[in-house]
């Protein structure tokens, strides 16, 4: 009796630790269920980036813009080098201003083609002036002037275009205007091609925790 007894007390606990050992891989489960729809999520978003990076490739052979690899930015190509605003003004000179609208003419028509192929997506345009330094470059990089100066002649390209009636925000497009001065990244070797504005289209996509 007593034999019987330990053997029902061990055969509890046996099945006690089973009901355990199910609950906790249903929770893992669950768990890996989670992770797995995470990951399908995520696994949709770049894949979605990389369509929408492939969708870029016009903008990219567009002879109106150069694209600079490097910073994944779009510079005009008819403007590089070129002094188009009045020296320490922020008005686009009157020989300039055709050569700058069809730039952004051709911008707001590829900006509509990327809305009508991915319709529930959303940009950030970034439109970004620069400096050309000294040929010496004695300026500092970090000259305040230069970084105001810049932002009000990305400012005035921007004015242009809106007076223009080229309205970038219709196709699901956020605009941000800057200045990076004397500085940022991907600048030209020559110095005096930096005087520019650059062009920068980021998707908007959902992230997600993983």
């Amino acid at each position: 009796m007593k034999e019987n007894i330990e053997i029902i007390a061990k055969s509890a606990k046996v099945i006690s630790d089973n009901k355990k050992m199910i609950a906790e891989n249903d929770k893992l489960i669950a768990k890996l269920k989670i992770k797995e729809k995470e990951l399908n999520v995520e696994n949709d978003r770049l894949n979605k980036l990389l369509k929408i990076e492939e969708q870029f490739k016009p903008l990219e052979d567009n002879p109106n813009f150069v694209y600079l690899n490097d910073c994944k930015k779009f510079v005009a190509s008819k403007l590089i080098g070129k002094e188009i605003f009045e020296p320490t003004k922020t008005v686009i000179k009157s020989e300039f201003q055709e050569i700058t609208l069809k730039a952004g003419k051709s911008l707001e028509s590829f900006l509509a083609k990327l809305k009508k192929e991915n319709p529930s997506l959303s940009y950030l345009l970034v439109i970004e002036g620069n400096m050309a330094n000294k040929y010496d470059r004695s300026i500092d990089k970090d000259n305040l002037w230069g970084y105001q100066k810049s932002y009000l002649r990305a400012l005035a390209v921007y004015q242009l275009w809106q007076s223009n009636s080229i309205d970038f925000r219709k196709y699901n497009v956020e605009v941000m205007i800057c200045g990076s001065g004397f500085n940022g990244i991907c600048r030209d070797s020559v110095e005096e091609n930096n005087k520019r504005f650059s062009i920068q289209i980021l998707p908007k996509t959902e992230n997600t925790n993983i």
